[in-house]
């Protein structure tokens, strides 16, 4: 996103607000920019800059320059104009110059004695004075980009700066709810929802409306909207504070909306989706409860029951209990589960998941809660990679199963999904039937074969 004072929008009297899009009409001011990199190799980057202004003085807007020369900074490639660490150069300087030098004479002689010092020349140790200052950094190789998807990657970031200053964003779509709650829940995103016929309407809390604006609330929530802005079927409206032209310390509220309309002139990035087992379900229904209505992550099928999954990060685990505790409260079986990074630890009475989610984990203890105590044989992964068998036995898998097996491989999701089609755990049923196998994030892969697989 940009600075706030890179943002460029029309404000009507009527409360609207509208970003200032770049479309094949003023083309031309990506075509300057991309020329200005391509002709600037071996520059530093405030010669670029200087130049820069100059061509500012010449166009109409020159905040739209301004937007598009950041992006091609952010994406091209500068390193420093000398070997040597500047740092450590000022150090040896200070330390052989106790005094400031005045003539060109003696400033020659204190780089040469560092240059010696340092088995360099004078040259590389006069650029590396101030060699790490952002001013000084030499383009190497510039963004390759079309004028086309520059001018796309100006519109995503005019919105996203938008976004920053937003009291609340609606998002409005019919077939991608469960995508982007999840999306959001992951980032940590304060939400409600709400059906208007066959719409699904999420209103998620804007920064500005956080206590002390939180700036990384506001990253996160730009984020969303980024993915949300890739989907289809969305409709964006939301309410904007920004500080009023007639006086500094007034801010005025404007509406804001985006829609599907606006695809062409923005990048549509390619999201691909999380590899899940075949029994989780990554589409529930939303559940009504107090008034209001609540969507799920996942769904699980457990002993003929389908039990809501919700997947909480670990700052929002216990705010996340209550709710869940109503859902159950109203007859409808519901877990949550708590994901945790880093060093954080697991809160007391949670099922805990360190970077990822170990869904075989899980439906092994869904089955023990929800299932018949008739359930035997109940195998699942105890961690990534190991296995636990409730009774202590190993799995009996049919040559029947062995055979098809074989006919799938390597084809590991094809096998993976028919043995969870068979009832059986598909690492343990793997490694029974002679494959090797190991787990890659959440997804299982087939290695290899045994010495018995091979026979």
């Amino acid at each position: 996103m940009f600075p706030t004072q890179l943002m460029s929008v029309r404000r009507s009297k009527k409360g609207i607000l509208r970003s200032v899009f770049l479309t094949e009409e003023n083309s031309d001011y990506c075509t300057s920019i991309i020329e200005l990199f391509s002709r600037s190799r071996g520059k530093t980057r405030g010669e670029i800059e200087e130049e820069l202004k100059t061509m500012e003085l010449k166009v109409q807007n020159p905040k739209i320059l301004r937007g598009l020369a950041l992006i091609m900074f952010r994406n091209s490639e500068f390193r420093r104009p000398s070997p040597l660490d500047s740092e450590a150069v000022r150090k040896v300087i200070f330390s052989i110059a106790r005094n400031p030098v005045v003539s060109p004479e003696e400033r020659k002689a204190v780089l040469e004695r560092v240059a010696s010092s340092m088995s360099s020349t004078s040259q590389d140790v006069d650029e590396a004075i101030y060699g790490d200052k952002e001013s000084n950094m030499v383009l190497v190789s510039p963004f390759n980009v079309s004028p086309d998807i520059l001018s796309k990657k100006f519109n995503e970031e005019q919105i996203e700066t938008v976004i920053m200053k937003s009291l609340w964003v609606e998002v409005t779509t019919k077939n991608h709810t469960n995508d982007f709650i999840r999306n959001l829940r992951t980032k940590g995103l304060l939400y409600e929802e709400r059906v208007e016929e066959d719409r699904h309407i999420i209103r998620v809390n804007g920064p500005v409306s956080i206590f002390e604006r939180s700036e990384r609330y506001g990253f996160k929530l730009a984020l969303f909207v980024r993915y949300v802005l890739s989907q289809d079927d969305w409709e964006i409206n939301s309410s904007i504070s920004l500080k009023s032209n007639a006086g500094r310390k007034k801010e005025d509220d404007f509406t804001y909306h985006l829609d599907e309309s606006i695809s062409d002139l923005i990048v549509k990035e390619d999201v691909q989706e999380e590899q899940l087992p075949a029994f989780v379900n990554r589409n529930p229904k939303h559940i009504e409860i107090d008034g209001g209505i609540v969507t799920p992550e996942f769904s699980i099928s457990s002993g003929g029951k389908e039990i809501a999954i919700f997947i909480s990060p670990r700052r929002y685990y216990e705010d996340e209990l209550p709710r869940v505790r109503k859902i159950r409260d109203a007859g409808i079986p519901a877990e949550v589960f708590c994901l945790i990074e880093g060093r954080e630890k697991c809160p007391k009475g949670a099922m805990c998941f360190k970077d990822a989610i170990d869904w075989w984990r899980i439906r092994e203890y869904l089955a023990q809660i929800y299932q018949s105590s008739k359930s035997q044989n109940k195998l699942v992964p105890k961690e990534l990679g190991q296995t636990k068998i409730a009774n202590g036995s190993t799995p009996k898998i049919t040559e029947k199963v062995i055979s098809h097996l074989n006919s799938l491989y390597p084809d590991d999701q094809a096998m993976v999904e028919y043995l969870d089609f068979m009832g059986i755990p598909p690492d343990e049923g793997l490694r029974e039937a002679g494959f090797e196998v190991a787990w890659k994030g959440l997804r299982l892969v087939v290695t290899g074969r045994t010495s018995r697989g091979k026979e």
